[in-house]
């Protein structure tokens, strides 16, 4: 399992990223991935990397769609290859 930290800034498109922040949850919600949405970046799972940067095109792209002439994407990813993780098994790794 990846777990992946996506923020998607869109640029030009004044003060306020509300409405372009639910765009992109609502790509998350569609692509069956877990997520927990943060107040300044999202955290996902995901099985491959391939899974990982389909869901971040899709997200792209609905901004795109939105009108965005301009998306910064910043993607920081964790690939444990030693054994499995999940968002869950890193936050109970810190509350012990």
């Amino acid at each position: 399992m990846i777990v992946a930290e996506l923020s998607l800034i869109p640029m030009g498109t004044g003060t306020s990223a509300s409405r372009y922040v639910r765009a992109v949850h609502q790509v998350l919600k569609e692509s069956g991935l877990a997520f927990i949405p943060g107040p300044m970046s999202t955290v996902l799972e995901a099985g491959s990397m391939t899974e990982l940067f389909r869901v971040a095109e899709k997200a792209d792209a609905a901004l795109a769609g939105m009108g965005v002439g301009r998306i910064i994407t910043t993607i920081k990813i964790d690939h444990r290859l030693d054994k499995e993780i999940s968002i869950e098994t890193k936050m109970e790794a810190i509350r012990q």
